[in-house]
């Protein structure tokens, strides 16, 4: 299983497109893609912040400051933003550090180019559970946005919120705090199908809102683990874009619509279907196919999903 992301990266110097290549070459399930020569700065981070994708700027902090500042709206929507010195000797999140996960994101790409991460939110820095990164992580909808600096802040002074966890919700202090998502899309695509064709394809069956507030996961087969439709879809959406082997979706069990093939193609029988379930989701509608797209939907059942962490205050 790869939970994989797709990430812009804009650099000005040749020292910058050095630290790009440095980092292009740490991971396996990121793809990154530079700026086109053609794409205007600012065209490219209306783009980024348009379809929720992370931007690294190779550079200065004030440069990246002053691009972003005409898109910057909201803090559950933005994008995250990460700026790496031109020499790579330290990576700074500049904005959506804990729901846009820019933090972990620092992080990794500091321990892939050996460099510093400066990270300066005060519940990092303090090592204090942070209720936002907890939800993105997790696969959770926050529905009382304006809480989470109240319970930071209590966090912060060692106070320690009420807290029950009633199946799918999670209340803090008594209000509801947490909707855990529990849908799961199994999707596959011929190669270079758009985001937006395969958008189109799930409002068939759901509303946009409906997908931001309930999708878990969009999964596929590791064949697809850089499909670019597929990557930009689930930034779009907020939610997850993870894949299996063939060897992985081989050995869920289930009643299947085989294909000779695709098994032929991929090595399994049925990529959608497969993957929707692999989660540990129960297939709710088998697979349909449009276009050179597939879908196959599943739910997670009430409760803590195996992928979760504990939730503790």
């Amino acid at each position: 299983m790869k939970v994989n992301r797709l990430v812009n990266v804009v650099y000005f110097t040749d020292n910058g497109k050095s630290v790009y290549e440095r980092l292009v070459a740490g991971f396996e399930n990121y793809v990154f893609e530079e700026k086109p020569a053609e794409s205007s700065l600012e065209e490219f981070t209306a783009n980024s912040f348009k379809y929720h994708l992370p931007l690294v700027f190779i550079g200065a902090t004030g440069i990246a400051v002053r691009t972003i500042a005409p898109f910057v709206s909201d803090k559950l929507m933005d994008s995250p933003v990460i700026v790496i010195d031109e020499l790579g000797i330290n990576v700074i999140p500049v904005l959506s550090g804990h729901f846009g996960m820019a933090n972990d994101l620092v992080r990794e790409f500091a321990e892939a180019i050996n460099a510093n991460p400066v990270i300066t939110t005060a519940t990092d820095i303090n090592n204090v559970f942070s209720i936002d990164s907890f939800a993105v992580k997790n696969g959770y909808r926050i529905v009382d946005k304006g809480s989470i600096k109240t319970i930071s802040s209590m966090l912060l002074r060692n106070e320690k919120p009420a807290v029950a966890v009633e199946g799918d919700n999670i209340f803090v202090d008594g209000k509801l705090m947490l909707v855990r998502k529990s849908l799961v899309i199994g999707m596959g695509c011929k190669k270079g199908k758009s985001c937006e064709a395969l958008l189109s394809f799930l409002l068939e069956s759901y509303s946009e809102k409906e997908l931001r507030d309930k999708l878990y996961a969009i999964v596929s087969i590791d064949a697809k683990d850089k499909e670019e439709g597929l990557l930009k879809l689930a930034a779009l959406l907020g939610t997850k874009f993870i894949t299996f082997s063939a060897n992985e979706l081989e050995a869920v069990d289930g009643d299947f619509t085989e294909s000779e093939f695709v098994k032929e193609n991929v090595g399994v029988g049925n990529v959608s279907e497969r993957a929707a379930v692999c989660l540990g989701a129960s297939l709710i509608r088998k697979k349909e196919a449009r276009d050179g797209m597939t879908k196959a939907i599943a739910v997670l059942e009430k409760g803590k999903s195996k992928w979760q962490e504990e939730f503790i205050l």
